[in-house]
């Protein structure tokens, strides 16, 4: 399906770093809280990312691209504001990569 130039620019798509990681217990499927710090004009938004693929520590502190922009959503009782993008791979996501000199906030397009 072929989707117009128009549509893909509604997305705000922006870098982020991950200030905090705890197991979400709630959850049906493994997943992380997370808390991500988009830059001064975003600041920190929370996830509920089926990313347990990767131990908390090598999260902490690394830098992730999210959707920012979709409505907010209850996923086993948290309030996830971002969508964190990865590769859906058969061994667990793959989270995108974004050089760590790029500043919080940034636009992906």
């Amino acid at each position: 399906m072929e989707i117009k130039f128009e549509n893909f620019s509604k997305f705000q798509i922006k870098t982020g770093t991950i200030l905090s990681v705890e197991k979400n217990l709630k959850a049906k499927k493994p997943a992380y809280i997370l808390e991500i710090d988009f830059g001064k004009n975003e600041g920190i938004k929370k996830s509920s990312a089926q990313i347990t693929n990767y131990s908390i520590n090598n999260l902490l502190g690394r830098k992730v691209v999210a959707v920012t922009n979709f409505p907010k959503k209850n996923i086993a009782g948290i309030i996830s504001e971002v969508l964190v993008l990865g590769a859906i791979t058969d061994y667990g996501v793959k989270l995108l990569r974004i050089d760590d000199e790029v500043e919080n906030g940034t636009l992906i397009g």
